[in-house]
C-alpha cells in the first residue's frame, strides 16, 4: 500500500513540472480554442474580451474588421459602424437651418440697351436715384457675392428688369445662370415692371425708342423656368406663383402679386383661385409643422406715409386673414423702394406682443447704397434678418478698374441719389437765389437717401438746421416739405436688423 501511494506522488510530480515547461505558443493555441469556444453574447461583451485579451488575437480581429480611416484616431475603438441613432444624432447635429440672400428691384439695364447718351441721361434725370449707368457692374457685384457667400439660395422678389425690356431679361438670365452653375438655388418672380410693360425702351443718341417686351406670363416663365420654376413642387394655374421645398421643414411661396393681362398695373392683387391654391398647402404644411415663408413684389401692409398708393395690394385684407390663419411670421416684399419692417396689427391698442404677421420690405439695390438682405432660420427655428451693402469698390479693385466713381462707391453711390433728387426739388422752389435752393433742396436729398436706406433719422435734429427755417419761411406749401415731414415720421428706428421673437 505505501508503495502505490509513492508511486502516485511521483507521477503527480512529473505531471506537474511538465506542465511548468509547455511551450509559449502552445499555451497560446490553447487561448484561441478557448476564444473560438467563447459564445458571442454581444459587440460589448466582445470588445470588452478582447481588450482584456492582447497579442495574437487582437492582431487576427484588426485583420478580419479593417479599421476605418475614422477610427484610427480613436485608439482601442474597435467598432465597424455607428448604430442607426448615432447616425441619427450625427445628421441632427449638422444639419443647417436656410439661408435666404433677398434682393428686391434690380430693375437692370444692360449696357446693350443705351450708349450713356443725351436720351440715356434725360431718363436717369427723370427718375428716382437709379444707378442704371453702372447697372451691369451691380449684377456682377451680387453674382460674386452670391457665390462667395452661398445661400441656401438666392431670392429675387420682382422688378427685376428697368421696364420688362426682353433684351434685359435673357442677359440678366445669363447672369443669373452663374449663380445656379455655382450649385446655389435661384428663386425668381416678376414684379409689376417685368411683363407687358409698354414703356420698354433703349436709349441711344438723342432718341428713346421702343423696345420688344415680355407680353406674357409664359413669356416671363420661358426665360427663368429654370429659376425655380422646375423644381417647384407645385405652380399655380392661375398665376406665376410657385411652392418650393427648401428642405424638410421649410418650404417658399413665391408669389406672383402683379396684374399684367390686359397691361402691367403697378397695384398688386392675389386673384381668389390663387388664394385657395395658397390655403390647401397652408393645411398641409400646418399638419406636417412645416414653415412656410411667403414671398411676393407688392406690399402686404400699408407701410409708408409718403407712398400710400399702389404699393399695398388691393386685397391685403383677405391676403393677411389667410396668413394669420396659419399663424404665418412673415412676409416679405419690395416694391416700396424704401426699407421697412412692421408687424400687422388688426385694431389700436391691441399689445405689442400679440401675434400679428410682420412684413420686411427690401430696399431697391438699384438705388445706392444698393442693399441686399440675408434671411436665416436658426436652430431654434426662429428667423433672423439683416441688410448688407453690395461691396463695388472691393469688385473694382480687384478687376484693376480705373473708375474713381466706382473705386469710391460708397462717396460717390450716396451723392448720385442726393444729387438726382435734389436736382427734381429744386425746379419746384419758387425764385430765390440759387444757393438757397440748393441749401434747402439738399436737406430733402439727405432726408430721401435714408428714408430709402431704412436708417434712423430724429426728427427734433433734422428739423432745427437753417435749411429747415428756409422752407418754413420762404415756401412752407411746397410739397416737398410735407414728405419730409411724412418720412421723418416714419423713419424713428433703424430698419436694418430683425429677430423674430
Amino acid at each position: 500500500m505505501l508503495y502505490f501511494l509513492l508511486l502516485f506522488c511521483c507521477l503527480w510530480i512529473v505531471i506537474f513540472v511538465g506542465r511548468l515547461a509547455k511551450p509559449e505558443e502552445e499555451r497560446g493555441r490553447e487561448n484561441i480554442q478557448k476564444a473560438e469556444e467563447k459564445p458571442s453574447s454581444s459587440r460589448q461583451e466582445e470588445e470588452t474580451w478582447q481588450e482584456e485579451e492582447p497579442g495574437e488575437l487582437q492582431g487576427e480581429t484588426e485583420q478580419n474588421y479593417p479599421v476605418t480611416e475614422a477610427e484610427k484616431g480613436h485608439p482601442g475603438r474597435y467598432e465597424i459602424s455607428e448604430t442607426r441613432e448615432d447616425f441619427s444624432e450625427a445628421e441632427e447635429k449638422s444639419y443647417s437651418p436656410p439661408t435666404l440672400m433677398l434682393v428686391s428691384d434690380l430693375h437692370y439695364m444692360s449696357g446693350d440697351t443705351h450708349d450713356d447718351g443725351e436720351a440715356f441721361q434725360k431718363m436717369v434725370r427723370e427718375d428716382d436715384g437709379k444707378i442704371s449707368i453702372y447697372s451691369d457692374v451691380l449684377i456682377d457685384v451680387l453674382v460674386e457675392e452670391a457665390i462667395a457667400a452661398s445661400p441656401s439660395a438666392l431670392v429675387l422678389t420682382g422688378d427685376i428688369t428697368l421696364n420688362g425690356e426682353k433684351e434685359n431679361h435673357l442677359a440678366l438670365a445669363e447672369k443669373l445662370q452663374k449663380v445656379k452653375d455655382a450649385g446655389i438655388l435661384v428663386l425668381v418672380i416678376p414684379g409689376n415692371h417685368d411683363v407687358n410693360n409698354r414703356n420698354a425702351a433703349t436709349y441711344f443718341g438723342e432718341e428713346r425708342e421702343p423696345a420688344e417686351y415680355l407680353e406674357t406670363g409664359e413669356d416671363f416663365f420661358n426665360i427663368y423656368h429654370k429659376f425655380g420654376y422646375d423644381e417647384a413642387f407645385s405652380r399655380d394655374s392661375e398665376s406665376l406663383s410657385y411652392f418650393y421645398e427648401l428642405d424638410e421643414t421649410h418650404w417658399m411661396l413665391m408669389l406672383d402679386t402683379c396684374q399684367y393681362k390686359d397691361y402691367n398695373h403697378v397695384n398688386g392683387r392675389l386673384k381668389p383661385e390663387t388664394m385657395e391654391w395658397i390655403e390647401e398647402y397652408l393645411i398641409q404644411a400646418e399638419e406636417r409643422r412645416i414653415r412656410v415663408l411667403p414671398v411676393g413684389h407688392h406690399n402686404l401692409l400699408s407701410e409708408s406715409r409718403l407712398y400710400t398708393t399702389e404699393c399695398t395690394m388691393e386685397n391685403n385684407q383677405e391676403i393677411i386673414r389667410l396668413f394669420e390663419k396659419y399663424r404665418l411670421p412673415l412676409y416679405v416684399s419690395g416694391h416700396l423702394h424704401a426699407q421697412r419692417i412692421k408687424k400687422h396689427k388688426a385694431e389700436p391698442g391691441v399689445e405689442d406682443e400679440a401675434y400679428g404677421i410682420r412684413e420686411i420690405v427690401l430696399s431697391p439695390y438699384s438705388i445706392p447704397p444698393c442693399q441686399y438682405e440675408y434671411l436665416s432660420w436658426t436652430k431654434e427655428d426662429r428667423l433672423e434678418f439683416y441688410t448688407r451693402q453690395a461691396d463695388v469698390e472691393a469688385y473694382a479693385a480687384e478687376k484693376g478698374s480705373t473708375d474713381e466713381k466706382l473705386l469710391h462707391f460708397c462717396r460717390y453711390g450716396p451723392e448720385f441719389v442726393k444729387e438726382i433728387v435734389k436736382g427734381q426739388v429744386k425746379k419746384t422752389i419758387r425764385a430765390i437765389p440759387e444757393e438757397l435752393k440748393n441749401e434747402m433742396a439738399g436737406m430733402y436729398g439727405d432726408i430721401y437717401y435714408d428714408y430709402c436706406a431704412g436708417n434712423f433719422m430724429d426728427r427734433g435734429e433734422r428739423f432745427s438746421t437753417r435749411a429747415c427755417r428756409l422752407w418754413e419761411r420762404l415756401d412752407p406749401g411746397n410739397g416737398y416739405m410735407k414728405d419730409m415731414e411724412q418720412m421723418l415720421a416714419d423713419a424713428r428706428e433703424a430698419m436694418h436688423e430683425w429677430r423674430e421673437p
